[in-house]
């Protein structure tokens, strides 16, 4: 049986895919190579525990890991913040649209432990 901690059954995990204008791909990935530092603290503080980036095409793929498993808490903070506001000034005209999170097909930890359970004795049934 898979035996989840406490920090994975809280951590709420998304995936964004975001489509940026053609021109504008060259910025969009140097910016993100060289993140402001003040935006790497203010994504942290806000409850975002990692953050991972791919560049396909012309879409941005962005996985969220969030520590209180509350990524809407955790974005609300973060777009409150000065740097925020400044990050998606620059960085929101970039986009050919807005963002789609894609529905989740599959987690495996999820799905392990829901396919095993324990009996009373702690045995397989």
């Amino acid at each position: 049986m898979v035996d989840m901690n406490k920090e994975e059954r809280s951590m709420e995990r998304l995936l964004m895919v975001i489509k940026v204008k053609p021109e504008m791909r060259n910025a969009y990935i140097a910016i993100h190579q060289n993140p402001w530092p003040e935006m790497l603290k203010a994504i942290r503080d806000a409850g975002f525990i990692n953050e991972l980036i791919w560049y396909f095409e012309d879409q941005s793929i962005i996985y969220f890991e969030c520590e209180d498993g509350d990524y809407e808490a955790a974005n609300e903070r973060l777009r409150a913040t000065e740097v925020c506001k400044k990050w998606d000034l620059t960085v929101g005209a970039w986009f050919a649209g807005e963002g789609v999170m894609p529905g989740k097909i599959f987690e495996l930890n999820r799905d392990l432990a829901t396919s095993f359970s324990l009996g009373a004795d702690g045995d397989a049934p």
